[in-house]
């Protein structure tokens, strides 16, 4: 949800970050991971691939959930093999 806030506060998303989860979790059950930020964390640290924090941490939380995870970003779909679009 930060990211996304971010990138209202920054012109690339116009609702706010609350509105496009709330939509996700009513149209896709999509809702927000209840994994201690310190276990995501730890995974976080062992990426080493790209310097942005979000997509180091995105990509830990999908690995720490063994998830498949939904990006456009190529850069993240070039580095993790679960990522799709």
């Amino acid at each position: 949800m930060l990211e996304l806030e971010f990138l209202r506060e920054i012109g690339r998303l116009t609702p706010r970050a609350s509105k496009v989860m709330a939509l996700l979790n009513d149209e896709l059950g999509v809702r927000i991971c209840a994994l201690p930020f310190r276990v995501v964390a730890q995974f976080a640290l062992a990426e080493n691939w790209g310097r942005d924090p979000f997509d180091r941490l995105i990509v830990a939380n999908a690995k720490a959930r063994d998830a498949v995870l939904v990006t456009r970003d190529e850069r993240i779909r070039s580095y993790f093999t679960r990522a799709i679009w």
